[in-house]
């Protein structure tokens, strides 16, 4: 499993980076089987604003974007809170991954791997439309999203809701949440 560690702010120093390692371990038995595979990797990016840092700890796994952000005025007590929080959330789609195999449900990745397997052509288009991003399509609740919402400081996320299995999207509107429950 590869770490990745960016610094703003102010220099990463030995001692802070072997903490973090250290405080990494939790994060890396909680991926559990996770560990092994080469496509999953943990970025760790460090802010340093006035007096406050702030760590940012992401990685993608199942499909879906884990981030954690939290800030606080030690360096060591963000390490802290933000591994334990990172740990929380990875076990959380450990677990919620745990749950949908046993049930012999195909994957919502692989699914979506065979349908979108040819990729279609623009070519009178081109001028309209800029760039094209694949994502994968999340599964989660709706305070699930809201958060990831937040987190990602997005406009828009669209899901696929865990409570109901159709896809949604919440948007922002006047200051509130909206969503779009999509029918199939």
């Amino acid at each position: 499993m590869d770490v990745k560690t960016f610094a703003r702010g102010f220099e990463l120093s030995e001692a802070i980076e072997s903490y973090l390692d250290k405080k990494l371990e939790k994060v890396k038995r909680a991926l559990g089987m996770f560990v092994s595979r080469d496509d999953v990797h943990i970025e760790a990016r460090f802010d340093k604003d006035g007096p406050y840092y702030t760590l940012r700890l992401m990685t993608h796994i199942n499909g879906k974007d884990i981030v954690v952000q939290e800030k606080a005025n030690d360096i060591y007590g963000v390490i802290d809170i933000a591994c334990d929080n990172f740990e929380k959330a990875i076990k959380r789609e450990r677990e919620l991954h745990k749950s949908y195999h046993k049930s012999s449900v195909k994957g919502l990745t692989e699914a979506m791997a065979e349908e979108l397997s040819p990729r279609y052509e623009i070519e009178d288009e081109e001028d309209k439309i800029d760039s094209v991003k694949r994502v994968y399509l999340m599964q989660a609740s709706l305070e699930e999203a809201i958060a990831q919402m937040d987190v990602m400081e997005h406009q828009f996320f669209v899901f696929r809701n865990v409570d109901t299995g159709e896809i949604n999207m919440l948007y922002r509107k006047n200051g509130k949440y909206a969503l779009i429950e999509f029918q199939e």
